[in-house]
């Protein structure tokens, strides 16, 4: 096997245990986020104000 090819297959697999170290921590931390919201009473309707992005509005120019 060559080098090249040596290291492309160690990327792929670092790149996998990237991926699953994300999805662990994600997971970590959407519970430590479930448990602070129970904590202190928070719903999904007083989070959703933060959670969803203001469109900007487009400037129609003038057509005449």
């Amino acid at each position: 096997m060559s080098k090249l090819a040596e290291l492309l297959a160690k990327k792929a697999e670092l790149e996998k245990q990237i991926e699953a170290a994300k999805q662990a921590e994600q997971a970590d931390a959407i519970k430590q986020i479930v448990e602070l919201a129970k904590s202190y009473g928070i719903s999904y309707a007083d989070l959703k104000p933060h959670l969803t992005r203001r469109r900007k509005r487009r400037v129609v120019a003038d057509a005449s």
